[in-house]
């Protein structure tokens, strides 16, 4: 196997030896990170910490950009692809969450320990791996953590990224709870806020108004009922509500959020289009109920947009990440489950992967979330193989994008 053959080179022996003798520091940086609150759209003390981690890692043009991603680069030593390895700052939880890390046996116990802390810690080891032993790739690797990938985030750190000037030949990101896993297919996501508004009043003198909550309901019922397709894989949740101000109020005002998700641009589409009609359809039921002057209308936004999209899963940059994850012994597998940072490249056609962090885990997006530091060297030594290998090095070609 051609990935066999980078695990023979001397300086990549000892650069993966490094990784493995790195992993305290590296757990000892996770800790930190986890304990510094970074919800998406407030990352900037998380980003602080990278920039200053990079430059004292000695990277090539560290820098942040206006929304605070933030880059650092090893340079090629011939003319080789462009290649970005990345990790996301930002976690799900609101700023004022106790981030304080709890240790129990072998585990630390910390809201955001793993989904991506764990990961922007991983790149501090390979980067320093690669620095310490003089390691290159034939084209450039480029490190970055990347803010606002979660939620409401909209993926906007890679947007940005690729909506600059800056060309890359492919992109991996880390980002997966299975060390071994591959996730190659981007799904796709629309989010919507729909608010439902009237006049409002008292329950009892002002009963027979149209009620933005009823309306609301009506909607929620229709949603309910949607038929979706087994494969593409699609899916629908209503997955929050806000409203009314007593028991006794006739809310002026009500809305959900409304989440769609599908393999499928098409799906995306078809369901999109029926939210927009049984909403419409809600307001108007409502209105006919009550028949009066006052009416409730209904306001959809778009507040969410993840494109989705495919590739081989015989591509180049699949078949790396399947033969780097072999050739240490870590059990390689091909996810289809979420969307990730890597969704961007993808529909733009450019190669890209998620793949897993280091180490056991668990608890993910809840305030129980769990790291254990069991082999935790193997995932960014396997990123190490993954990276050379899609960069091209010494002539060694044959996964290069």
């Amino acid at each position: 196997m051609g990935m066999e053959r980078l695990c023979e080179d001397q300086l990549i022996c000892k650069a993966l030896e490094y990784i493995k003798e790195d992993d305290e520091r590296t757990l000892c940086e996770l800790l930190e990170m986890c304990q510094i609150p970074a919800p998406s759209y407030m990352e900037k003390k998380k980003a602080d910490y990278v920039w200053n981690k990079f430059q004292e890692i000695g990277l090539s043009n560290v820098h942040m950009d206006e929304i605070w991603n933030v880059f650092g680069t090893i340079k090629g030593s011939g003319d080789g692809p462009r290649v970005m390895l990345a990790a996301h700052t930002d976690t799900v939880f609101p700023i004022e969450t106790d981030v304080t890390v709890k240790k129990e046996d072998n585990r630390y116990v910390c809201p955001g320990i793993n989904d991506d802390t764990r990961a922007v810690a991983e790149l501090f080891t390979i980067a320093r791996a690669m620095m310490e032993t003089g390691l290159r790739g034939e084209g450039d690797i480029v490190f970055c953590a990347n803010v606002c990938e979660e939620g409401l985030g909209d993926l906007k750190g890679v947007k940005r990224i690729f909506g600059s000037t800056e060309h890359y030949d492919g992109f991996v990101s880390i980002d997966n709870p299975c060390t071994g896993g591959i996730i190659y297919t981007a799904t796709g996501s629309i989010r919507y806020k729909v608010t439902f508004r009237g006049h409002g009043g008292h329950s009892f003198s002002d009963f027979g108004l149209p009620n933005p909550i009823h309306a609301l309901g009506r909607a929620i019922g229709k949603i309910a009922e949607f038929q979706i397709p087994e494969l593409p894989k699609t899916t629908f949740n209503v997955g929050v509500i806000e409203g009314g101000t007593s028991v006794n109020t006739i809310a002026a005002e009500a809305s959900m959020l409304v989440d769609i998700r599908s393999d499928s641009e098409a799906e995306l589409e078809r369901l999109s289009g029926e939210l927009q009609e049984v909403v419409k359809e809600a307001a108007d039921a409502e209105n006919a109920r009550w028949k009066r002057e006052e009416k409730v209308s209904v306001e959809i936004q778009t507040i969410g947009r993840r494109p989705a999209g495919t590739q081989s899963q015989d591509c180049k940059i699949v078949r790396a990440a399947w033969d780097a994850a072999c050739v240490l012994g870590i059990k390689p597998e091909l996810r289809d489950e979420s969307s990730t940072d890597a969704n961007i490249p993808i529909r733009m056609g450019i190669p890209a992967i998620a793949v897993g962090r280091g180490g056991k885990e668990g608890g993910i997006h809840t305030v129980h979330e769990w790291f254990e530091p069991a082999d935790a060297w193997l995932g960014p030594q396997r990123d190490l193989l993954l990276m050379l290998a899609l960069s091209g090095y010494e002539g060694f070609r044959e996964y290069q994008l």
